[in-house]
């Protein structure tokens, strides 16, 4: 349909009034690109051309809303609004494409797209998008995955692995408290079962559970006490920190890996593709003639400003002399 405009008149807070909830938003705050008309040629059409424009849902003084239009103004939505089904908001948002039109067609009427102020802000958006469309195609252009892969070898290349150790701890107050636990132990009482029973640490719920963890992450009293233990073996004595006294299990002992190219890729993609766009805008300003303009001196200003301090010079010296 002809001057469709993706802008959000009431869009969220037509599919909020759907599930319940209202949230209003002004369309002056939408970026540019949602601002601008999509604009289609009023042609005959064949039968392919009418299958891919959609079934015809209404018309607003002949122009057509189709069910491609509405599939199109959902897909605009923001994601956390397209949790709904799109059948579920049909008619809410058919009926928002038709305010939409309706107004669309009121502003051309009234030569709208004619006036300075609506032709600036246009010239405005163009630049903006033209600026946005080109670092995006050359980001497209220069960040290739042979750059990334290079990269991202640099980053792992000085990996030193650490000692990582899975561990359970029991943290209790006193320390005959964790000696009585330790009793237990030796008597052989489950360690799981007894921190979820005696723990007063977060991780007792989850049997004494801290998960891996490196020995820098951890107070030094408790990570050397916990990585002097081989793997099964639990401490025979309570362990003192600045939480209380520690009970600890050794689970498991490992070494840390680099992380792989997949887990690093968003992070090197952006890194990457900012050093790009700031060696491209250095040769663009290299290569551009570019003047910056001084201001121009006021005399009177610098006169007055001179005059003032020769006042204040004149003053000290008076003082001085008396």
């Amino acid at each position: 349909m002809k001057s469709l405009h993706y802008f959000s008149l009431a869009i969220v807070a037509v599919l909020c009034l759907a599930i319940g909830y209202y949230v209003g938003t002004q369309g002056s705050s939408l970026p540019g690109a949602e601002m601008i008309a999509s604009e289609t040629t009023e042609t005959k059409t064949d039968e392919k051309t009418a299958e891919a424009e959609g079934e015809v849902l209404a018309t607003v003084n002949g122009k057509n809303i189709t069910s491609s239009d509405v599939q199109a103004l959902y897909a605009s939505l923001p994601a956390q609004y397209r949790q709904a089904p799109i059948e579920f908001i049909k008619d809410q948002l058919l009926q928002q494409l038709i305010s939409m039109e309706v107004i669309s067609q009121a502003a051309e009427a009234e030569n709208m797209g004619e006036q300075k102020e609506f032709q600036d802000r246009m010239d405005t958006i163009r630049t903006q998008m033209m600026q946005e469309f080109y670092i995006t195609r050359k980001i497209d252009e220069l960040v290739t995955d042979e750059l990334l892969k290079e990269e991202y070898n640099k980053a792992v290349a000085d990996f030193t692995p650490e000692e990582q150790l899975h561990a359970r701890h029991i943290l209790l107050k006193t320390e005959q408290e964790a000696k009585d636990v330790i009793k237990l132990l030796d008597d052989g009482g489950n360690f799981e079962e007894l921190a979820k029973e005696y723990s007063t640490g977060p991780s007792g719920p989850n049997g004494g559970d801290l998960g891996y963890f490196t020995k820098q992450s951890m107070v030094p009293e408790f990570a050397d006490a916990a990585f002097a233990l081989n793997t099964g073996e639990y401490s025979k004595t309570p362990v003192k920190t600045q939480f209380g006294y520690h009970v600890i299990k050794s689970e498991d002992k490992r070494n840390t890996e680099a992380p792989t190219f997949e887990e690093k890729e968003a992070e090197l993609r952006g890194k990457v593709s900012s050093s790009v766009i700031d060696t491209l805008l250095e040769e663009l300003k290299a290569d551009a003639s570019i003047i910056l303009m001084t201001p121009a001196k006021d005399e009177k200003a610098e006169e007055a400003a001179k005059e003032d301090g020769e006042k204040e010079d004149d003053k000290s010296e008076e003082k001085k002399t008396d």
